[in-house]
């Protein structure tokens, strides 16, 4: 599986403002109701936020997963969003987040939900990933470098 096959330019923004966890989903569950037929921001930012009050998605190392499950949603979704200033997620390490990458996925969808989100963390475990995710100017480039599928470090290490 590929990260093209459930993001879109459309859901990826790159340095978005928001000084909390709570205005940050407020603003991704906005940005992503503009993009995607059905999806009402209200209840979006709803899901996510109860969601987060059964533990954090804050993965580590400055990336959080939020994801939630929609009635009505035909597909998965993804949006990938970087903060303009880290915020805290209170994820593992304490480390304060600035790389979002959300799910939306159907209600009664287990196993694919399941393979994107090992797919993502197989991802994120790159520092080198990471960095350049983070460190994205624009929201065409960071969805361009969201889709590179870029060496694992240790690989890229030894070119």
């Amino acid at each position: 599986m590929k990260i093209e096959s459930i993001l879109t330019p459309e859901r990826t923004h790159c340095a978005i403002e928001a000084a909390s966890k709570k205005r940050a989903l407020e603003e991704v569950a906005i940005k992503l109701a503009l993009s995607i037929d059905g999806v009402e921001a209200e209840e979006l930012f709803t899901k996510l936020i109860s969601r987060e009050k059964l533990g954090t998605t804050g993965i580590g190392y400055g990336i959080a997963i939020p994801h939630c499950r929609l009635d009505g949603c035909k597909a998965i979704f993804g949006g990938l969003f970087t903060l303009k200033q880290a915020v805290d997620f209170q994820a593992f390490d304490d480390d304060p987040v600035n790389v979002l990458f959300v799910l939306l996925v159907p209600t009664e969808e287990v196993d694919e939900h399941l393979q994107v989100l090992a797919m993502l963390a197989k991802k994120f475990e790159s520092a080198s990933y990471r960095d350049t995710l983070v460190n994205a100017t624009s929201d065409a480039e960071l969805y361009r470098l969201a889709i590179t599928d870029l060496l694992p470090d240790a690989r890229q290490a030894q070119r």
